[in-house]
């Protein structure tokens, strides 16, 4: 869908001060809401005998919604500074956030369907804090392309300075550089059934139906009525209606969420940009309302891969960059899914082109914990079922639970106890160059590469039961991510291994003798950081 042509190629207007305005033609999408809301509540009015109030009220809603919006245009103010970016809102209650240039750890833009036919972008400006990140809402698309690359790496140059009082010129228009692109991925259709081929696909379409069933009801349409004669419910029994229903809600529910799928993806592109040392890079996907995520390769610290238990067997996977300082409380891009779902080895692949460096961590050998862990697992999936099982008998002797149902929980071990075999072997570890990589998870088996660097302290933690087993749980502290990494029931050795490999610096401060020495209680846990290091 084609942005319609800005009618300036000149920043958005600019006081003495250096304080622009959002584009005008926010005013024009408000004038849009307020139609098709005044349209929406003459319907209700005139629909039928009585009013429709679920209409009526949702257009006072959409009319109040644009007129606050209107109002909140007027308001807004923002400037771009060599050090800093400001903006100043505010009706009643008038706000004035600042962030430092420094500090800004991602600038993403969005459009949804009414802004693109409009030429508006919404401009993300995060910096980690929900205090000091904000949104410019909206932006003419030029403008904010422009904003952008004025606060991309490489660009600080590019600044919107304030004019001279003594000079009578036009204000300085910033000038920045388009920066290189070199396209790491794009959309293929191969990646269409790999996502919206699954086992939940039925509720795509059912949740959108129950939802339509409501606003229907309102001018005497029945919707489960309607259902049940088209498909004849009253003339078979319930299991061959509830099979009838599956059979023709599955194909209707994979293409809700084939379309839901290339709406969100459609147009994906992944492209590093800029010139070496200030490179970054930038993701592009959606067709009706689309996004554009930025992340800097200076803050970039690793990458990961996700594995859920009901994809494992296709080799699919999930790919995550993590990145520092990016917090999920200011609602921003913090590192969550860079690529849609795909093959294992794709994945890999693809990895080594989105980390800076061109390493490959994800391919290293891993080490096996200790066959203590898989003891330790074996022993949960049987103790689990078996437990469970005795509380019920403790039911049944007392005449609560009727039968031999005490005996139905035994029947999950056939299930366990493979289950338990394949959380062990999905235990391993590694450092691998400049990387350390962990991984562990049964539902999801999650495979983290981490730079050497982004380490920034460790935990070691023992429970009553590894303590006997000699075993522990490792986790890495980090600013990146999720920001804790675990690697569970590694034996003594490997774990010191292991933190003297990846930080040399940090494991002089961590005595794991010592610790496991002087520690008395039941549960232990060690914790050394880079300060405690220093």
């Amino acid at each position: 869908m084609s942005e319609p042509a800005s009618e300036s190629s000149s920043p958005a207007p600019v006081d003495d001060q250096g304080w622009r305005r959002l584009s005008v033609r926010v005013v024009w999408l408000d004038l849009v809401r307020v139609v098709i809301s005044l349209a929406t509540g003459y319907l209700g009015i005139v629909v039928s005998d009585e009013p429709v109030w679920a209409l009526v009220a949702g257009a006072c809603g959409g009319l109040l919604t644009a007129l606050l919006d209107l109002r909140r245009w007027q308001t807004t103010r923002y400037r771009i500074t060599p050090e800093r970016v400001e903006m100043r809102t505010g009706w009643l209650a008038r706000k004035h956030r600042t962030v430092s240039r420094d500090r800004i750890r991602s600038v993403d833009s969005s459009a949804r369907l009414l802004q693109r036919l409009l030429g508006l972008r919404t401009v993300h400006i995060g910096s980690g804090e929900t205090e000091s990140s904000f949104k410019l809402d909206a932006l003419d698309h030029r403008h904010a392309a422009l904003v952008q690359r004025e606060l991309m790496p490489g660009s600080s140059a590019a600044v919107l300075e304030p004019p001279d009082p003594a000079s009578a010129g036009p204000v300085p228009v910033p000038v920045a550089r388009m920066a290189a692109e070199t396209v790491i991925a794009r959309f293929r259709r191969s990646w269409i059934p790999l996502n919206v081929v699954s086992v939940w696909a039925v509720f795509a379409i059912a949740g959108p139906l129950f939802a339509l069933n409501w606003p229907l009801r309102a001018f005497g349409v029945d919707l489960p009525g309607l259902g049940r004669d088209l498909i004849g419910w009253d003339g078979r029994g319930p299991v061959a209606n509830i099979a009838l229903v599956l059979l023709i809600a599955y194909p209707l529910g994979v293409v809700a969420t084939t379309v839901a799928f290339l709406l969100e993806n459609g147009n994906f592109q992944l492209v590093r940009t800029g010139t070496a040392p200030d490179t970054a890079l930038v993701t592009r996907r959606g067709l009706l309302t689309t996004r554009t995520v930025q992340r800097t390769d200076s803050r970039m610290r690793g990458i990961a891969v996700d594995e859920p238990l009901v994809w494992r067997w296709l080799r699919l996977a999930r790919t995550k960059a993590l990145s520092s300082g990016l917090g999920a409380a200011a609602g921003e891009a913090t590192g969550g899914d860079i690529l849609p779902r795909i093959r294992l080895a794709e994945a890999h692949d693809l990895a080594a082109e989105i980390l800076p460096d061109g390493a490959r961590p994800l391919e290293a050998a891993l080490a096996r914990h200790p066959r203590g862990a898989l003891t330790r697992r074996l022993g949960m999936a049987l103790y689990g079922p078996a437990l469970l099982s005795g509380a019920m008998l403790v039911f049944t002797l007392t005449g609560v639970l009727p039968g031999l149902w005490w005996l139905l929980p035994l029947a999950l071990i056939p299930v366990t106890l493979p289950l338990a075999v394949v959380a062990y072997r999905s235990l391993g570890h590694a450092v691998d160059g400049d990387y350390l990589v962990v991984r562990h998870g049964i539902r999801h088996r999650r495979t983290v590469a981490l730079q050497r660097r982004a380490v920034i302290g460790w935990t070691v933690q023992q429970s009553i039961f590894q303590r006997w087993g000699g075993r522990m749980t490792v986790g890495v502290a980090t600013a990146a991510g999720a920001r804790h990494y675990e690697s569970p029931d590694m034996s003594k050795e490997q774990a010191l291994t292991f933190i003297t490999k990846a930080t040399p610096e940090l494991a002089a401060a961590f005595v794991l003798d010592d610790y496991a020495d002087k520690s008395g209680s039941p549960h232990r846990t060690a914790t050394v950081s880079a300060n405690h290091a220093r």
